[in-house]
């Protein structure tokens, strides 16, 4: 029997088909919403079927391939009850434990606009009392 060539199998439609596929599961494994480390396959399937005199074949390929599914998301909830009414809540916790502050949730002080020189770029503040350092007793 003669040596069959894949890459030039079916005028080359082959090692497209196959390249394809590749392609696919490069793209998959970039995906950062899919794991990392699932295993991925890629299945070549050639199908051979004769007529009745055997002097013929007809040949069907399929490529097909299995990528790692999207990854699930994980959230926590923490769950509770109201000793006194008996009514029990569960409220979802994303990086922050129930109760306590957020810096969006602190207020801020508005601070009045400061002046500058815009030559020097130096602030005028409000403050006009010089502090000597040396002067300070420790």
């Amino acid at each position: 029997m003669r040596h069959v060539d894949l890459e030039s199998f079916a005028e080359g439609k082959l090692s497209a088909k196959l390249n394809k596929e590749l392609e696919r599961v490069a793209r998959n494994i970039q995906d950062p919403n899919t794991d990392p480390i699932k295993e991925r396959k890629i299945t070549v399937t050639i199908k051979i079927k004769a007529n009745h005199d055997r002097d013929y074949t007809d040949c069907y390929i399929e490529t097909k391939s299995v990528l790692a599914p999207d990854a699930g998301i994980r959230t926590g909830f923490s769950i509770g009850k109201d000793l006194k009414t008996g009514v029990v809540d569960m409220m979802e916790t994303v990086n922050q434990i129930p109760g306590q502050m957020s810096f969006d949730e602190v207020e801020t002080e508005e601070r009045p606009e400061q002046t500058f020189d815009p030559e020097t770029g130096e602030i005028y503040e409000a403050n006009d009392k010089v502090v000597d350092l040396r002067a300070r007793k420790m």
